[in-house]
């Protein structure tokens, strides 16, 4: 076992998130929001921080074995989801990050953080280690799990154990049961829905109601021909599944691509979009608060945050973008899984953004020139009132126009993005920024009166407006018994 110490500054442990792996199982024990004050107050203090230990899973992943909580907090605080106590906001300046003046910002960012990574160890040496640092190292959820007695355990462990996919494919070392415990989680979410919890007891509760489960079962078979499926599409292309969280994911979505039992030679096109999703994933949380795609970082903040639902909110995000990445994958699905992936509201939010992004520049424009930089007549809003419904309307119910609703929805998600400060009012994406607010413009103003429209939320700290995250959530109803 080899031990190397290091250290990092705090931000640019943020900016990576994507990279420290905290298992659903290790968040048994969630500090009090008052732990995680006190916590940010001594960071903010300078004061020295406990040593963190990772355990290297890859050459730029972590296991996070001691010192979640921690970076749990760490990271809500840069997020807005975390503020300070009243008493620390009073001295500090301000409650949330966003609101804290430059070079007390400054000093948190550049706060080093001291940790171990931990490479080449065995089970044994892991838990002799901690045993000796912690006096006793606790059994993981998986390690606890793994001693239910059930068919369905029997079912994860022997797969786990010897599907090509996790034994010669994926890149995630299969420390301390980690492939057990990516298959038990798969199977709960197929077995309840995707809003089930994830935790030890959630699907140790499953494991005991399903103790007679059958492999012959549709749950078994649809599971099994997913991992046939993405053994073949990644075969000797694995490396980028790195974590236990996007391996998870990515069967869950696979599974929903093989219920179709349409979905023969989409391997090449399945592992495209795999690869284009976590480049571009990684690249926005590098980019921290400057972050563009609202929909990469709701995703890793589901992967960093404890709570039920986080499935949900892959999955609509994985579809959504499969259908924007690769249109030619939405041919496979039944129309009322364009509902399920939340296009339709994110299209809305996107609308929404857009709206406040048009009143920032036309107020900035009008405090310096005292006029509007962005006028338009009524004729011109109610025939962009028009094409947004048309539009709305395909995207709907035409199953055969996915690819051009696609480039509608990447012209919207590429509009959101765009700075007040870009002025390139003469191209494609510029246009459809201004029919998109005049279309909500008008439809507020052509709403019956007394009725107030849905507008972009204020409540977030002024970094965060930017990649406005609210975002409906629809829901899949939970298998029949038929189909397990």
């Amino acid at each position: 076992m080899k031990m190397t110490p290091d250290k990092r500054a705090i931000d640019k442990i943020f900016r990576r998130r994507d990279r420290y792996e905290i298992p659903d199982w290790q968040r048994q024990k969630v500090w009090s929001k008052q732990k995680k004050q006190g916590l940010i107050d001594s960071i903010l203090r300078g004061w020295k921080l406990p040593k963190f230990y990772f355990v290297k899973s890859s050459d730029e992943n972590f296991l996070v074995e001691d010192g979640q909580q921690r970076l749990t907090a760490i990271f809500e605080f840069f997020s807005g989801d975390l503020g300070l106590s009243q008493e620390s906001a009073e001295i500090f300046g301000g409650t949330y990050y966003s609101e804290l003046k430059r070079n007390v910002a400054d000093a948190f960012d550049d706060f080093d953080i001291e940790y171990d990574v931990i490479e080449d160890a065995t089970d044994k040496e892991l838990k002799e280690f901690f045993q000796r640092l912690q006096e006793g190292m606790p059994l993981t959820g998986s390690e606890k799990l793994n001693a239910v007695p059930s068919k369905l355990r029997d079912f994860c462990k022997e797969t786990a154990a010897k599907h090509p996919f996790f034994k010669e494919t994926i890149a995630v070392p299969d420390t301390r049961y980690a492939h057990f415990d990516v298959l038990a989680k798969v199977v709960t979410i197929e077995l309840e829905d995707l809003d089930t919890g994830l935790r030890l007891d959630d699907v140790k509760a499953v494991f005991e109601a399903n103790q007679n489960f059958a492999t012959t079962s549709a749950v078994a078979k649809r599971i099994k021909n997913a991992l046939d499926l993405l053994a073949t599409a990644f075969k000797g292309n694995g490396s980028i599944l790195r974590t236990r969280t996007m391996v998870q994911s990515l069967i869950t979505l696979t599974c929903e691509i093989v219920s179709t039992k349409n979905y023969a030679g989409i391997e090449a096109l399945l592992r495209e979009f795999c690869e284009s999703f976590t480049t571009e994933l990684a690249a926005q949380i590098d980019k921290g608060q400057e972050a563009t795609d609202s929909d990469y970082v709701q995703f890793q903040k589901s992967v960093s945050a404890n709570v039920t639902g986080a499935a949900r909110t892959r999955q609509e995000i994985l579809l959504r973008k499969l259908f924007t990445i690769a249109p030619e994958l939405s041919a496979i699905f039944d129309p009322s899984v364009i509902a399920e992936s939340g296009t339709t509201g994110r299209i809305t939010a996107v609308s929404d953004s857009i709206i406040l992004l048009i009143e920032q520049i036309n107020k900035k424009h009008a405090a310096a020139t005292g006029d509007d930089l962005f006028k338009a007549t009524n004729k011109t809003a109610l025939r962009c009132c028009a094409f947004g419904s048309q539009s709305r309307h395909a995207m709907l119910t035409a199953r055969s126009s996915m690819t051009s609703i696609s480039s509608f929805g990447r012209g919207l998600e590429l509009a959101s993005t765009r700075r007040p400060c870009d002025r390139s009012s003469t191209s494609t994406t510029y246009g459809r920024t201004c029919a998109t607010t005049w279309i909500m413009e008008t439809r507020a103003r052509l709403a019956p009166s007394g009725k107030k429209q849905a507008q972009p939320s204020r409540s977030m700290p002024a970094r965060e407006r930017r990649t406005p995250s609210n975002q409906p959530s629809t829901h899949y109803s939970k298998r029949t018994s038929s189909q397990q």
